[in-house]
C-alpha cells in the first residue's frame, strides 16, 4: 500500500485533513492537488512540512493569504509568440513598467531609453510609447544572441535587460555589460520548464552575497512574486523551473531595482 492520511498542521496541532491519498501535485500558486484511493479531490493553499512514508503520514501547513505586492520595476519581452527570431526577421520588443509581471495601465514614464549591446558595441534602440506600453524594433539585421536593456532615470534606478535570440542553437558563455546592478545568466542555453537555472547579481561588476533575488512567471495568479531566493557568495541563486512561459528575476539594492527576462523555449 502506497497511500498516506495527509494530516495538517494548525496552531502546532495535527489535524486529519484527507484519507488514503495515493497522489499529489503540487502547483505553481503554492497549492497542492490531492487525489485518495477514494477519488476524493482537494486542492488546499499548503507546504509539505514532514513526510513519514513508513507510517502512511504526511504533514502539510497553509500558507497564509499573502499581502498584495508593492515596488515598481521595468521589465522587457519579446513581440512574438515564439522564443526567437529568424534570420532576416524583423526583431521586435516590448518595454512594461508594473510589478510581478504584471503592466500598470497608469504607469507614467520618465524618459526611458532602450540601448542594443553587440559585437559592434552599444548604440540606441528606437522605441516609441503607446499607452503604458514601450513598442522596440531593432530592424531585421540582428544575428546571434543580442543583449538589449532598458533605463528609465528617477529617485530609484529601474533597469530591465533581455537576451534576444536571432537564428539557432547559441550556447556560450555570457559576459556582463555593467550595469550597476545586473543579472546575469550562468551560461546561455535554452530554459525548459523541468529543469534549474542559474543565474548571479551582480554590483558595479562585482558578485552581491546575500540579496534577496525574487523570481515571477507569466500568467502568475500570485499578487506578490511566488519565488523568493537568496543569493550564496557568489552572488548565485538557482531556480527550477516549473511553470510554462517567460520568467522574470527582481533585484533592488540601494535606490536600484533591476530585472532579468528569461525566454524559455516552452
Amino acid at each position: 500500500m502506497c497511500e498516506a492520511n495527509i494530516y495538517l498542521l494548525k496552531n502546532g496541532r495535527e489535524e486529519l485533513f484527507m484519507e488514503k491519498v495515493d497522489r499529489i501535485i503540487p502547483g505553481e500558486d503554492q497549492t497542492l492537488f490531492l487525489e485518495s484511493v477514494f477519488g476524493e479531490r482537494r486542492v488546499v493553499k499548503a507546504a509539505i512540512r514532514e513526510m513519514e512514508l513508513v507510517h502512511h503520514r504526511i504533514i502539510i501547513e497553509e500558507i497564509a493569504a499573502e499581502s498584495a505586492g508593492t515596488g515598481t520595476e521595468i521589465w522587457l519581452d519579446l513581440d512574438t509568440d515564439h522564443g526567437h527570431f529568424h534570420e532576416g526577421e524583423e526583431v521586435k520588443l516590448k518595454l512594461f513598467k508594473g510589478y510581478n509581471m504584471k503592466a500598470n495601465p497608469e504607469a507614467a514614464w520618465t524618459a526611458p531609453r532602450v540601448m542594443v549591446v553587440g559585437q559592434g558595441g552599444e548604440h540606441q534602440a528606437e522605441m516609441h510609447l503607446h499607452g503604458h506600453i514601450g513598442h522596440i524594433n531593432l530592424g531585421s539585421e540582428n544575428d546571434g544572441l543580442v543583449q538589449v536593456y532598458a533605463l528609465e532615470p528617477g529617485d530609484r534606478e529601474l533597469y530591465a535587460k533581455l537576451l534576444v535570440e536571432v537564428g539557432h542553437h547559441h550556447h556560450h558563455d555570457l559576459q556582463p555589460i555593467g550595469l550597476p546592478l545586473e543579472i546575469l545568466p550562468c551560461g546561455y542555453s535554452h530554459a525548459r520548464m523541468g529543469e534549474n537555472y542559474e543565474v548571479q547579481v551582480l554590483k558595479d561588476g562585482k558578485p552581491l552575497a546575500g540579496a534577496e533575488l525574487k523570481a515571477t512567471y507569466a500568467n502568475t495568479r500570485n499578487t506578490d512574486y511566488p519565488h523568493h531566493l537568496v543569493t550564496d557568495e557568489e552572488g548565485k541563486a538557482r531556480l527550477f523551473l516549473t511553470a510554462r512561459g517567460n520568467y522574470l528575476f527582481s533585484v533592488s539594492h540601494d535606490n536600484i531595482t533591476s530585472t532579468f527576462t528569461l525566454v524559455k523555449s516552452f
